[in-house]
């Protein structure tokens, strides 16, 4: 899996990379892009500071030495990145004193004309690019100083200081670059913001939906909807006519010695995801694989008329799966089975790894017929038997003593009519 360190798509001058990844070993997600916001921000003020001061001692070195002098001040944030990388929150009162600070002596000594109060609209907008939004109290106030600086400035800064003379053209430079410099500032913190929103968006849909749909293969629809509405509540169903099928396959423990794990896996991947594919075809419920069993069932979670039938076509067609599966294996692939009918009680336990479980003595039953069949054939208790009728045709095995349950009569399920 890749870390946002891994795909980096802007190619940037190693001086450059190193200054904006300063600081940033251990942090993932919003906090390393946060970091690296700061960082960037950190060199472009004092470089902006220096273009400022040189624009004052260019035009007026006589006059407005104060303002170059206080734009100087921009480059201590050149000292930001580390401060951030021992106390955020220091880090956070630094700039927010720095740019405040620094703003309001040069909106004093150029006054409302130059327009330079609306940098006080940045200053937010700085704060939430590189901090974020947990701290909301420190935000705020941050808000409420700026907004009464600005109108501070409205109201009783209506001219740059007395001590010193601004040319006209200059002010009037000054504001429209601090508007357009602002304007996209603001529209670019606001874009990458809900950018960034968006694509958290985005990336927790698609995580529902896995999620959604890993949930839905471990469990039946309706019991997953049972338990999204109430995770606490107790899944637990008397269901009255369940068929259950138990298979495994013959003499695999041996066959398996003489294989490699790879193939082996390949082997049962290949033959069980046939299986979930024919349980959706006949409607029935997958209930787990063990090893090399896999077990089955039809009738829930909902009650069907016709359990039997499904499960009888469902183990018919198990058989001609694990046939055709055998062709390439030297020592041949056979599938033992074994079926019952009866009373059920279906939920889910516990809390990790949960899966929809089946307890009783039908599902008992079940699987001491798979243990008592033969490979390549179905064996199915009378239940099972009177319920599927004539429609089916079978061979008559005769009765069995079964451990647990005692003598019962038998038939091997050998086809349709």
């Amino acid at each position: 899996m890749q870390t946002p360190r891994d795909h980096e798509t802007v190619r940037l001058p190693r001086p450059v990379q190193r200054w904006v990844d300063y600081g940033t070993e251990g942090l993932r997600g919003p906090e390393l892009r946060q970091r690296r916001t700061l960082n960037a921000i950190a060199g472009l003020v004092p470089m902006s500071g220096l273009s400022y001061a040189a624009l004052y001692l260019g035009v007026d070195a006589q006059e407005l030495w104060p303002a170059a002098g206080a734009s100087l001040l921009f480059c201590l944030f050149a000292a930001w990145p580390r401060i951030a990388a021992r106390s955020e929150l220091a880090a956070w009162l630094f700039g927010a004193t720095l740019a405040v600070g620094v703003q309001g002596l040069l909106v004093w000594l150029l006054g409302r004309p130059s327009g330079l109060h609306l940098y006080f609209l940045s200053a937010p907008v700085i704060a939430v690019v590189c901090f974020g939004t947990a701290r909301i109290g420190l935000l705020l106030g941050l808000c409420l100083i700026c907004a009464a600086a600005m109108l501070f400035t409205e109201m009783y800064l209506p001219a740059p200081a007395p001590f010193i003379t601004v040319d006209e053209r200059l002010l009037n430079f000054l504001q429209t670059s601090v508007f357009v410099v602002v304007t996209g500032f603001v529209t670019l913190g606001v874009y990458v913001g809900f950018a960034h929103a968006d694509r958290a968006e985005r990336a927790l849909e698609i995580e529902y939906a896995r999620s959604e749909d890993l949930l839905y293969s471990l469990l039946p629809r309706e019991i997953a909807a049972r338990l999204k509405a109430d995770p606490h509540a107790t899944i637990a169903d008397t269901l009255p006519n369940v068929a259950i099928v138990f298979a495994d396959i013959a003499n695999f423990t041996p066959m398996s010695r003489h294989m490699a794990p790879e193939a082996l896996v390949d082997l049962l991947n290949g033959i069980f995801r046939t299986f979930d594919r024919l349980a959706d075809g006949h409607d029935l419920e997958k209930i787990k694989t063990i090893g090399d069993a896999y077990m089955v069932a039809a009738g829930m979670p909902n009650a069907v008329g016709d359990p039997a039938q499904r499960a009888a076509n469902m183990a018919l067609d198990m058989l001609e799966v694990v046939r055709a599966s055998s062709v390439d294996l030297p020592e041949g692939l056979q599938l033992r089975i074994g079926m019952h009918v009866g009373p059920v009680v279906a939920g889910v336990i516990g809390t990790r790894k949960l899966f929809y479980d089946v307890w009783g003595e039908t599902v008992n039953t079940a699987s001491r017929m798979e243990s008592m069949s033969a490979p390549g054939r179905i064996l199915v208790t009378p239940a099972a038997h009177g319920q599927l009728g004539t429609e089916y045709v079978f061979e008559e095995r005769g009765e069995i003593e079964v451990k647990g349950i005692g003598p019962i009569r038998t038939w091997w399920l050998t086809g349709r009519a």
